[in-house]
Formats: structure tokens, sequence, C-alpha cells
């Protein structure tokens, strides 16, 4: 059961507005609050961010039913969502430009993930992914197994991801509304996007990781 209740909730996006203005960007008071998490257990977790690290290979021209092979043998068939088995069946040269690209943009919410999992010290919205990421997890092409995803813990505590949620929510309504604007925000609204994504989907057991609610 989540101990954030409204109040705390509240007070999480008055601390939050406070913090996107020192760093100069928009925002609208009244952009409602989530309601209470219900978080996803840990081994979810360590399946999504098994599955992203697997299917980004593609993107960068892995053969399919290679990854495929993968997934099965390390028992993560499951942790797939019905987009990504979809993938799955096709051959490399079948996949679409926005099917690859997708795969591509999963890196930024697998960055969020490894945040949650304390393999990532910041979220920092200002930068994208840091050089070292592949080096921290399985290594597909080498022939690695998911023993360092598999040997992670712990989780950050529940009101240190929904805060980072909240903070991103928020300035995806930043990016959003420079973009309806027709003017540019000073954070890419892809890496907002990707990152609060991942952390909706984690504070919402009830989600379809292909249809996460992404409202503004």
């Amino acid at each position: 059961m989540s101990t954030l209740n409204e109040n705390v909730r509240l007070d999480i996006r008055n601390s939050n507005i406070k913090i996107i203005a020192s760093k100069g960007y928009r925002y609208i008071e009244w952009l409602p609050i989530h309601e209470e998490p219900k978080l996803r257990s840990f081994k979810e977790v360590i399946g999504r961010m098994s599955v992203m690290n697997a299917l980004i290979n593609i993107s960068f021209g892995a053969p399919t039913d290679y990854i495929k092979e993968w997934i099965r043998e390390e028992g993560l068939t499951s942790s797939l969502s019905k987009w990504e088995k979809e993938i799955l069946t096709k051959d490399q040269e079948e996949l679409s430009e926005f099917e690859i690209n997708s795969l591509r943009w999963y890196l930024e919410g697998l960055w969020a993930l490894m945040w949650v999992t304390q393999m990532a010290n910041e979220l920092d919205e200002t930068q994208w992914i840091p050089n070292s990421m592949a080096s921290m997890l399985p290594n597909l092409e080498e022939g690695d197994d998911n023993s360092i995803l598999n040997n992670l813990t712990e989780m950050r505590s529940e009101i240190e991801i929904y805060t980072m949620m909240d903070y991103y929510y928020r300035l995806h309504w930043y990016c959003v509304d420079e973009r309806i604007k027709d003017q540019q925000a000073t954070i890419n609204e892809g890496i907002i996007y990707e990152r609060r994504r991942a952390l909706e989907w984690l504070l919402d057991i009830e989600s379809d990781w292909d249809n996460i609610e992404m409202g503004t």
C-alpha cells in the first residue's frame, strides 16, 4: 500500500515547481497531481529493463531471430509487450524506420529504469544517455547472459521514484506547450517523454507498456 497520500503528492508537486522555476522552465500550477501510485514489483522492473536492453540491439542491426532466441533462453518472453512480440516476428529488413527509431529511443527509457535500480546516480533532463551506458549492461553481441541485471537487488524508494516521475511529467507539459506554440523548449522532448513513460509504467501496475497514459 502506498504511503503517498494526497497531501504528500501535493507537497511533491510544489517542490518540483520550485525546482522547475529555478531552472527557467515554464510551468502551470494547476497541472493535476497523479493518482496514488501502485508500484510494480522489482521482478517486473528487471524484466522490462532486460527486454529493452535486448531489443535496443535490433535498432543497431542485430538479427531479430537472434534477439528473440536470447530473450527465450533467458526466460524473458513474458516480459515482452504485444508490440514487441510483433517486432520479433519480422526479419530485420522488414522493420520500418518508425519501428527502428522507436527501439532506439528505448535507450532513454532504460536509462530511467537504471536510475530506479541505482545503476545510475542521476537523471539529468539536460543530458542524453552517457557513453558509459552500454558497458553497464549485458552485451548480447559478445554472448553475455542476463546476470548483470539479474544480480541487481533493490529499487529506490517509492517517494523518490514518484518525485522524479512528477518532475518529468511537469517538464513534459513544458515541452508540449512550447511545441504547440511553435517555440523550442530548452530541453529535448524525446528525452523527457521516454523517461517519463518508463516511470509512469513503473508506478501503475495496471498500465500497458504499449499504451501508457502520457497526457499533459
